[in-house]
């Protein structure tokens, strides 16, 4: 396994420089920021100034190896729109996307699960139907329109709960449904289908003769087994929910790193943008790995080698 980790390390870190090169590149394609940030009367001399400033008056390749060697300490610039270093900002967001992100993901594993396993165990019922439409409009509906829809009825029509900012529970409700939806019947699927599986195994028959209690049989010695394609699913969900943070913070103009990078795009301050894409790719990259070296420990017939 330590092979294996190794070498998905080294992967993950050849991924970052790749990754950090290409929005690098694209963000000095986007325009002349110092023709932005200048004064509209502002003279050819002032602006070339302004470029000396930020270093935009050097070649590509050295102006790389600077953000390079600066974000090796920590140091990736001073953000244009807001005068501060671009890694405070993040900072400051970063707490706002992993409470909006841990909620969803936390509900949908909960959810997910929890209606899954009784969807697979009242196979036939109203209750396994109900589940069935459930997963089916959960997978058809994008979370941006949940996520208004909920705007319209919670907020607009009852006025039961805020429609956008972060102060408090009644601030994350919306927001984080919206964000779990999708997942929630992506992970109620899986976790269907790989209990139906596990239900029907001879050690499960096994249990039942001993002469355990039905909820003993499913919750302790099927659901347990069952749960190694429910987190290979979570791993992707949880990538996705940060992926889909962009929109629904926007939806909801709730301060997190999603909403940050957009405004950043729109206002040309590529060191916001650089810092959030850099930080949001080493994230996801070690999520992946955690994530595949968790099945080793869930299963002992799992090799790496």
């Amino acid at each position: 396994m330590r092979r294996y980790a190794l070498r998905r390390t080294l992967l993950g870190i050849i991924t970052v420089v790749i990754v950090s090169m290409i929005i690098f590149i694209a963000t000095r394609l986007s325009g002349d920021v110092a023709i932005l940030i200048a004064p509209p009367d502002a003279s050819d001399a002032e602006i070339q100034e302004i470029r000396v400033q930020l270093g935009l008056n050097k070649p590509i390749p050295y102006q790389y190896y600077v953000f390079v060697r600066n974000a090796l300490k920590g140091d990736f610039g001073r953000s244009i729109r807001y005068n501060r270093p671009a890694i405070d900002v993040l900072l400051d967001r970063f707490f706002g996307t992993v409470e909006l992100v841990g909620t969803a993901f936390i509900v949908s594993i909960v959810t997910g699960v929890l209606l899954g396993t009784l969807s697979a165990t009242r196979r036939g019922t109203w209750l396994d139907q109900s589940g069935k439409l459930f997963a089916l409009l959960g997978q058809s509906m994008p979370g941006f329109w949940v996520g208004i829809m909920l705007i319209l009825v919670f907020s607009v029509n009852l006025g039961l709960l805020p429609t956008s900012g972060r102060d408090g529970i009644s601030h994350l409700l919306l927001p984080s449904f919206s964000m779990a939806w999708y997942s929630i019947a992506s992970i109620m699927r899986v976790t269907r289908s790989s209990m139906m599986d596990v239900m029907d195994s001879e050690y499960i028959k096994m249990a039942r003769s001993k002469g355990n209690p039905e909820y003993i049989v499913i919750w302790k010695h099927g659901l347990k087994n069952a749960l190694i394609p429910v987190i290979a699913l979570a791993g992707v969900q949880l990538a996705n929910l940060l992926g889909g943070a962009v929109i629904i913070e926007n939806v909801f103009n709730w301060p997190g790193l999603g909403s940050m990078i957009v405004d950043a795009i729109y206002a040309r301050d590529y060191p916001l943008v650089q810092a959030g894409v850099f930080f949001i790719s080493i994230f996801l990259i070690a999520l992946n790995l955690i994530v595949d070296l968790l099945f080793g420990f869930i299963d002992p017939r799992i090799t790496y080698e």
